[in-house]
């Protein structure tokens, strides 16, 4: 993987970052704006503001409607509103709004002009207005990686989104290229849904309890289920369900909306019960062992 060196930040009079060249920047990069080329200027204004250096004329843009963007902070899970602000199409500086009353109180009515809102600065915490740094990390994941060498080497490659989906789906010998791993198998998600019908679904859950109640005996559980017991994780323990199952989603943080999408796609669809949200912070071996 290349190392990307940081750009001096330049003349701001001689870079010129106009609104498309900075949106068909943000969208090739994946939302991370100016990560390759434009590293510079960031690093540059981001500094400025800090220091409270911006010239006068650059400190008067920042209070303008026309450079102001009003989002949701997601760099802890309370979701504050955020007033971000805008120099040159960089991101430098983040506050809170005038209208949140997360932000100020008292805070503005709902029908106060966005350019008179635009002067007025609410509070946001210390790791709300890092979020300008998460946004223009240098590190910033922004491609799919795929590992280019032994587990631990710390060697990867970038690979196409298409490629990277096709080879989740069908699995295959994809390491045949790294030493040691020329004939091991990676079996795809399209071969672990094992089962398909919903209706083949519920009979083997229903019985799989009864053989947990010992309502219903294993060996009459695999000879009414002989069909479909090659779907199972292990035959002689039904309880842990089809190989639809080896498939764990770990959402870690997720948010709403992804998170009711993601459950009913991967329980309702795939057939999978392995979801799981959470990270260390918030309990996930709790989460785990109980949901």
């Amino acid at each position: 993987m290349k190392k990307h060196k940081q750009s001096s930040p330049g003349n701001l009079e001689e870079i010129n970052i106009g609104r498309r060249k900075f949106l068909k920047c943000s969208a090739f990069l994946g939302g991370s704006a100016m990560l390759a080329g434009q590293l510079g200027l960031a690093k540059s204004l981001m500094q400025k503001a800090a220091s409270g250096e911006l010239t006068s004329v650059e400190a008067y843009a920042l209070a303008r409607a026309e450079n102001i963007i009003y989002s949701v902070c997601l760099q802890c899970h309370t979701d504050c509103p955020i007033k971000a602000k805008l120099l040159k199409g960089v991101l430098v500086k983040i506050d809170g709004p005038a209208y949140s009353p997360q932000s100020m109180l008292q805070q503005v009515k709902y029908s106060t002009s966005p350019f008179d809102a635009s002067k007025i600065d609410g509070k946001v915490c210390p790791k709300g207005q890092a979020g300008v740094q998460s946004l223009y990390d240098p590190y910033r994941i922004v491609k799919v990686l795929k590992r280019s060498g032994p587990r631990g080497s710390n060697q990867w490659q970038t690979i196409p989104f298409n490629q990277a989906i096709d080879e989740i789906i069908q699995g295959g010998y994809l390491f045949k290229n790294v030493k040691g791993e020329e004939k091991r198998y990676v079996t795809g998600l399209k071969e672990i849904r094992a089962v398909r019908n919903g209706k083949v679904m519920n009979t083997l859950a229903d019985d799989a309890k009864k053989v947990a109640r010992k309502q219903m005996s294993l060996a009459a559980f695999k000879n009414r289920h002989a069909a479909h017991l090659g779907k199972l994780i292990d035959p002689d323990h039904p309880d842990l369900g089809p190989l639809n199952n080896r498939f764990v989603f770990l959402a870690g943080r997720i948010e709403h909306g992804r998170k009711e999408f993601s459950q009913r796609w991967l329980n309702n669809a795939f057939g999978s019960v392995n979801w799981y949200e959470h990270v260390a912070i918030c309990e996930q071996s709790h989460h785990v062992a109980y949901k």
